[in-house]
């Protein structure tokens, strides 16, 4: 199924947006060991419940300058320099990690990994749309983002056992390959082709595809580029007014809104803590978020055969009801407990909902978002539609996991993941309606059945 003989070089590109990806997930599974000593006074500095707070959300802030950013970087330098950026900012995020000795050291350095995270997904999403080819790339994005889950993993895994200044020089380390990779790897050929360099852009095609085609190539990447090059930002904004432009942008937001609607900040940020205040004792709480991403993880490996198999849709449907009745099912259990229910022989519920969570959402939810954003837009408003689903992402994943601790205290814990799962029986039918079906076709026969359907009055 996936020639890795042949398109070699888009593996290694795949692998090394993984290892930096990766990177990403540290972040994300630091905050959850982390917050649970900064929480019980085991720290190296003290810090108040409210800086918790900001700690564990303030990434969410960075993401919406982080996908601003992003999109004029990738617009004047390219996607490829654009990650190379990218890995020295989070280099950068570490380094502030190791010189912390207040939680405004942690503020800044979080802000920066939310920023370079949304920069990251943007810029490693529209690099792998281009330089895949079109049986591998859905499987490809998938890889890449499967990484943070690994890194979370990982993050889950050392951080009970580590100070956060050893974990922090472990992933400068780490950050290292994908930045030297990145720096060897050609340009992507529809950004040399944008750029007139046609001689650039053939060499290019040879190396990521021997076998291609190179002529037919590059007159297939000029037509689905050769309006970018002419027109100007402002007419570009206006495009995005085109039915089939509007009818993208709408469906990937949506895309985003339930995809941060699942739950996931909340409950990778305090899975620890909801497995405290749910009693669990049969196991050790710290351990919990170890296997749910373990199991998670799995699952999304699993998910790089099937987002190609069966399909983007079938996908988001099928993860969006597994995350509907594991929610459902950890709320049933908050409600049992405030009930009056022995907690003893409740314990199975929540470690088995969070499981489920993780691995259904792994399935589906976690990637078709970025696969979305790679396929489905023109050559013209990519990077504008990169801005709005990094902007939508940071604006949500901020509310929803802001939001959390509110509704903690205005109602039985219970019904907050009960809301969550409501919003994912939505998701379901939003998904199974409206999410455009592309395996196994090129971005220029996208675009063409796009057309089509827009004249068609579809």
């Amino acid at each position: 199924m996936f020639a890795i003989d042949v398109l070699w070089l888009q593996w290694i590109g795949g692998f090394a947006a993984m290892i930096m990806m990766f990177v990403n997930g540290l972040w994300n599974g630091w905050t959850s060991p982390y917050l649970a000593q900064f929480e019980s006074g085991n720290s190296p500095f003290p810090v108040t419940t409210n800086e918790i707070s900001w700690i564990a959300s303030i990434n969410t802030l960075g993401q919406v300058p982080g996908g601003i950013l992003g999109a004029i970087f990738i617009e004047y330098f390219g996607n490829r320099r654009s990650i190379v950026g990218i890995g020295f900012s989070l280099l950068l995020s570490w380094i502030l990690v190791i010189m912390a000795n207040s939680a405004s050291w942690i503020y800044v350095a979080k802000f920066i990994s939310g920023a370079a995270s949304q920069f990251s997904a943007m810029g490693i999403s529209l690099f792998l749309g281009d330089i895949c080819s079109p049986n591998i790339r859905g499987a490809m994005v998938t890889m890449a983002f499967n990484g943070v889950l690994l890194g979370v993993l990982v993050g889950n895994v050392i951080g009970p056992y580590i100070s956060m200044r050893i974990f922090a020089c472990i992933a400068i380390v780490l950050n290292i390959f994908p930045i030297g990779v990145f720096m060897w790897l050609p340009e992507s050929p529809y950004y040399l082709v944008s750029k007139d360099k046609l001689d650039d852009a053939k060499r290019s095609i040879l190396r990521y595809n021997p076998k291609a085609d190179v002529d037919l190539e590059v007159e297939s990447i000029k037509n689905f580029v050769t309006t970018k090059k002419s027109v100007a930002f402002v007419d570009r904004v206006r495009e995005f007014n085109i039915s089939r432009n509007r009818k993208n942008g709408l469906i990937l937001i949506g895309l985003i809104i339930f995809s941060e609607c699942s739950g996931l900040a909340p409950l990778s940020a305090y899975m620890e803590i909801i497995m405290i205040r749910g009693s669990v004792t049969v196991i050790s709480p710290a351990t919990v978020p170890v296997i749910a991403n373990s199991v998670g993880l799995i699952a999304a490996w699993t998910a790089m055969y099937f987002v190609e198999k069966c399909g983007r849709r079938i996908m988001w449907a099928v993860s969006s009801g597994g995350i509907c009745v594991s929610m459902i099912a950890l709320g049933t259990h908050f409600y049992l407990l405030g009930s009056g229910y022995d907690p003893t022989i409740l314990q199975w519920l929540p470690i088995l909902a969070v499981v489920l969570f993780k691995s259904w959402y792994n399935l589906g939810v976690s990637c078709i978002p970025s696969i979305a954003l790679s396929e489905i837009f023109a050559s013209n408003i990519r990077t504008l539609a990169a801005c709005l689903s990094s902007v939508s992402s940071g604006i949500f994943s901020f509310i929803v996991i802001y939001v959390y601790q509110w509704l903690l205290e205005l109602m039985d814990e219970g019904y907050v993941y009960w809301i969550h799962a409501v919003f994912m029986a939505i998701s379901l039918m939003f998904g199974w309606l409206l999410v455009q079906e592309t395996k196994g076709k090129t971005l220029m026969e996208i675009q063409s059945d796009a057309m089509k359907d827009e004249r068609m009055g579809h």
